[in-house]
């Protein structure tokens, strides 16, 4: 099981990974927050984060956040912008993606 401060850590570091897919940041910034996450001991993977999870995960902010995601996407270090379009395809490619880490 993981905690839910470890849980945190890795939608951060998830969400980190879509704004590289949506072309927010480069992958030099990915790879310092990983490194930086790393270092801490924190985690950056789940063997719970799967596509259907992730998936409901994203209506369920619909249901909670009045209509939208409400995503917190990083636009640089320090800089974060909220989006409402996730996409289902999106998440699984994020997830393609994470597995390229060495968690």
């Amino acid at each position: 099981d993981i905690m839910h401060g470890e849980a945190v850590n890795v939608d951060g570091f998830f969400c980190v990974v879509l704004s590289h897919l949506r072309g927010f940041i480069d992958m030099d910034i990915v790879n310092r927050v990983f490194t930086c996450m790393k270092s801490l001991s924190l985690p950056t993977n789940s063997v719970d984060l799967q596509s259907e999870l992730s998936w409901q995960s994203c209506k369920d902010a619909i249901e909670h956040r009045h209509g939208q995601q409400r995503i917190p996407l990083i636009t640089g270090l320090g800089e974060s912008i909220c989006v409402s379009d996730i996409t289902r395809d999106e998440l699984d490619r994020a997830l393609e993606m994470m597995k390229t880490f060495d968690h």
